[in-house]
């Protein structure tokens, strides 16, 4: 009798290769025959040209967008969607039923939570509503006239991955990056030391693992080097934070801890999906990638809070994926009538 065979669908593929050869060693943990199916809009995929089967797809704006990861999911009996990055998170999130008729569990918090964290003013409004510490927004026009001491962050409502995110030092770069940036919002400079802290919530909302890690070098906005930080100030707060959400599947959190006596915690975003670092957690015992393949198979997960190595580093260095043109053009175009 052969291994039972699973599904995985990666939407916007991207270049996470890392946490693809995660999956892969999940599979052979939990002795299933996994099968990865990875799709983008452009071949210029470095996963596109690692997984198992792949198919070049319309823009998550394009009304065919859905339709044609459901074809994807029948065509394949796909039992599990991930997405990788942010932008589609929202469509995805507004069809998980869709999604579950088709028999795929969609691996990605309801419409209202994701809308909370792709939006940072809604995000900042959900901080104050439920009492958990963050930083200050600012009115740009206290910031202009001089009511606010500088430095102050400027970052775009709707960011993702750091883009167009700013300090600014004076007010003639307040004037250029108000111009520069995308629906800007401006916030406290924060101060101390930053954290992300990768969670894994289950489809019943549980927290089964929250791990801070540290930032020692980004390079293109994702991290190039960190370290795992077993802090229970950060653990306890980012657990008390995603009971609040009431988020599914991976989240990202970012926050300070403040250089003070009393070492604050104050958080400053979420993403509701996997971090470029995520990596990392894995590598150090939280094995999300089998987590979240054992929640599709409808297995109970059992929370394992805080069981991960402290001070446990990733240094990446570059790895290339080298495909022929013809493999390129081999990638066949999906797109639903």
């Amino acid at each position: 009798m052969g291994k039972p065979p699973f599904h995985l669908l990666l939407t916007c593929a991207g270049r996470k290769v890392s946490l693809v050869n995660q999956f892969r060693q999940a599979f052979d943990d939990l002795d299933i025959d996994g099968r990865i199916i990875g799709v983008d809009s452009s071949s210029h995929s470095a996963v596109l040209s690692v997984c198992d089967k792949s198919y070049i797809i319309p823009r998550c704006d394009h009304p065919a967008y859905v339709p044609t990861l459901l074809d994807v999911c029948e065509r394949h009996r796909v039992q599990l969607l991930l997405p990788l990055i942010d932008v589609d998170l929202l469509v995805l999130a507004e069809h998980r039923a869709r999604f579950r008729e088709a028999g795929t569990v969609a691996m990605v918090s309801s419409l209202p939570v994701v809308s909370i964290c792709r939006d940072k003013e809604t995000t900042a409004r959900f901080f104050e509503d439920n009492n958990i510490p963050t930083v200050s927004n600012l009115a740009i026009e206290d910031v202009r006239n001089g009511d606010v001491p500088y430095p102050v962050f400027i970052k775009p409502a709707n960011g993702s991955g750091s883009q167009h995110a700013y300090k600014v030092q004076n007010r003639e770069e307040l004037d250029f990056f108000l111009r520069y940036v995308p629906r800007p919002m401006l916030q406290e400079f924060a101060t101390g030391q930053e954290y992300t802290v990768d969670v894994l919530c289950d489809l019943d909302r549980r927290v089964i693992n929250a791990v801070p890690r540290r930032r020692l070098e980004v390079r293109a906005g994702e991290i190039s080097k960190g370290v795992t930080c077993k802090d229970w100030r950060i653990i306890r707060a980012t657990v008390d934070l995603a009971n609040k959400l009431g988020g599914v599947g991976p989240l990202t959190v970012q926050c300070f801890v403040s250089d003070d006596a009393d070492a604050s915690v104050r958080f400053t975003e979420i993403n509701p999906r996997v971090g470029g670092g995520l990596p990392l957690s894995v590598a150090a015992g939280a094995n999300y990638p089998k987590q979240i393949i054992r929640m599709a198979l409808g297995q109970s997960i059992t929370p394992y809070i805080g069981d991960f190595a402290d001070e446990f580093y990733m240094f990446r260095y570059e790895e290339g994926v080298y495909v022929p043109g013809a493999s390129l053009q081999d990638i066949p175009q999906c797109r639903a009538a």
